[in-house]
């Protein structure tokens, strides 16, 4: 072999050699895409994409405080059936919505909640009774008895969870949903005309997942007499929302059931002397 093919050979060799260590090196250190549902709901990073929106443009529709026009609302059922996301009125203030069957839907609620570092947490809106006794166990006389007298109202009751709701609106004592030795979940039933429209003639009574929109603490007036802020950092990332005017948002009281007594774990709206 002639010199110049040797170094020709030795050339090509080496190209090869270091493509070949390249290529290794690549593989070995890229990191493998994780696909996560179940995440902290107090704000750990998530390690999904969330889904598109479903509507090109947030859709504001305007309703009467008392709902008597919240036919109006007529199409966010599509919306939702879609995996939308939104923003409704309840007697304790304006909250996020989604249905709880839809897993794009509590995907875009979750990131909204942990980009912005919401530290709300997420309930389960519920019709009546029967349906909060689909989704929760250990509910005996006695805690029938407290929650037939005081919802519907400004309460939420954290109860045991069955295995039927999502793991990612469940959390425990901590917030969170990397230990579920008690799996609970809080439950509302809300007064608001305008939701129970939507929730009852509109969408058959299904549950929705809810979740306060964030407010400045510390502003007592606004928390009295809550107005919906174009200028709000979530308006651009929903599909749709009710106005249904001002709205106390000062958020329900809520109390923990799962220890068949009462515990006051949250006081607000609602009277922290329950009804029993």
């Amino acid at each position: 072999m002639s010199i110049t093919s040797k170094s020709t050979f030795v050339i090509l060799l080496g190209m090869v050699l270091s493509m070949i260590d390249v290529s290794v090196s690549f593989s070995c250190t890229r990191k493998p895409f994780i696909r996560s549902f179940g995440t902290s709901l107090f704000g750990s990073r998530m390690k999904f994409r969330a889904p598109p929106k479903v509507t090109e443009q947030t859709e504001l529709i305007e309703v009467e405080a008392d709902g008597q026009d919240a036919w109006r609302t007529m199409d966010i059922v599509d919306i939702l059936q879609r995996g939308g996301l939104g923003v409704l009125p309840t007697e304790s203030g304006y909250g996020f919505v989604c249905l709880l069957e839809s897993k794009n839907g509590l995907d875009r609620l979750l990131r909204i909640k942990d980009q912005h570092q919401c530290k709300q947490p997420l309930s389960l809106l519920c019709n009546d009774l029967s349906t909060i006794d689909k989704y929760c166990f250990g509910i005996d006389r006695s805690i029938f008895k407290i929650l037939k007298k005081n919802l519907p109202g400004p309460y939420a009751f954290i109860l045991l969870a069955k295995n039927v709701v999502p793991k990612s609106i469940i959390f425990d004592s901590r917030g969170t949903t990397k230990s579920l030795k008690r799996q609970t979940l809080a439950v509302r039933i809300s007064t608001d005309p305008v939701i129970r429209y939507v929730q009852d003639e509109l969408l058959g009574g299904v549950p929705l997942v809810i979740s306060s929109l964030p407010v400045d603490e510390e502003d007592e007036v606004e928390l009295l007499d809550y107005r919906l802020d174009p200028d709000s950092f979530w308006w651009n990332e929903v599909d749709f929302i009710v106005d249904a005017g001002a709205r106390s948002q000062e958020g329900s009281t809520i109390y923990d059931m799962t220890n068949r007594e009462p515990k006051l774990v949250g006081e607000s709206l609602g009277d922290a002397a329950l009804l029993v």
